[in-house]
């Protein structure tokens, strides 16, 4: 079977190589799933550059998430379920970016056989980092506003969904006018540029009405001028850095409002909740992939043989969704 392996830290493009190895046989609780489709996301190529924050043993397995069916199961689980779709929670434990792989049991989430196998894919990363950053830091009434920065990346469109899914509004920030009809066509309350008059487009779209929490994927200015517009106890939450530029809160604005900055990464999440959450979040996650509330654009599939044409994609600016390896 072909497998992407990671010799050596460098150009994303480069340095990955294709593999044939032999299937692994699962040990006790374990599963083999053979891949149909593995997303590659912006951590991935951060982590094949060796700027992610965890760095794998070399050569190392690629591919963080992904959907599949289970082809042989390991002393401990149950033979019925073999031909069963499972995704895979991307522990970090395990490669995507092959034709199959072995997975503890823990690390599988039965999801719907007849969904998009594209969509549920790309459930173990994006989707869940949305889920949370919604659920756990603020206690949001319905009707309440939600900001973020970095509107437009694939975290930010299921920001929106989700939001809207629990009757809450979102305060959209873009760098594009021309994002600006896309997001609201999805479901933003309100969608403003990061231009000149920035501070007056926040101001007239939430009409006097505070924010209960800022998501920022970005940095930079934008997150000081919505900071002002937090009530007081609310949360900024970073979890990405798309634009390099830091959070910056004036003092005063800090201290009188009570507010707090948090760091969020996926895996210490994985890392600190319990396994049944974990579970029960993904399910619920992948039931409205499965019913058509949860939808992300793809902009390209590749088989893993165009590897290097297919990470070039992701790497590109101005793509239309995600880029993904389809194996089925």
């Amino acid at each position: 079977m072909k497998a992407l392996r990671l010799p050596a830290f460098g150009a994303p493009a480069q340095v990955p190589e294709l593999v044939e190895v032999e299937p692994a046989t699962p040990g006790p609780n374990q599963v083999a799933v053979a891949i149909e489709a593995a997303p590659i996301n912006p951590s991935d190529l951060m982590l094949i550059a060796g700027d992610y924050g965890v760095r794998p043993q070399l050569p190392a397995a690629l591919g963080a998430e992904g959907v599949g069916r289970i082809v042989a199961v390991g002393d401990g689980v149950d033979a019925s379920r073999i031909g069963e779709r499972v995704m895979i929670v991307p522990t970090l434990e395990q490669g995507t970016w092959t034709d199959q792989t072995v997975v503890d049991e823990r690390n599988v989430v039965p999801v719907n056989p007849n969904a998009d196998p594209l969509q549920l894919a790309m459930i173990g990363v994006n989707p869940v980092t949305a889920y949370v950053l919604l659920h756990d830091f603020a206690a949001l009434e319905p009707g309440a506003w939600v900001a973020q920065t970095g509107a437009s990346s694939a975290v930010g469109r299921y920001v929106i969904v989700l939001a809207k899914h629990a009757g809450v509004r979102t305060l959209n920030v873009v760098r594009r006018e021309s994002a600006v009809q896309e997001l609201l066509d999805a479901g933003a309350a309100a969608v403003v540029v990061s231009n000149e008059d920035f501070s007056e487009q926040v101001a007239g779209a939430l009409g006097g009405a505070p924010l209960s929490l800022v998501l920022d994927g970005v940095g930079g200015e934008p997150v000081t001028t919505l900071a002002g517009q937090l009530k007081v106890g609310g949360a900024i939450v970073s979890y990405a850095a798309l634009g390099g530029k830091p959070i910056v809160v004036p003092p005063l604005t800090l201290i009188f409002r009570g507010l707090s900055v948090h760091g969020w990464w996926l895996k210490h999440w994985l890392d600190s909740t319990p396994p049944a959450k974990i579970n029960e979040t993904y399910r619920e996650l992948a039931a409205l992939v499965a019913d058509g509330t949860l939808a992300a654009p793809v902009d390209a599939t590749y088989p893993l043989e165009e590897y290097r044409a297919a990470i070039t994609r992701a790497q590109a600016s101005g793509r239309h969704g995600k880029v993904l390896f389809s194996l089925a």
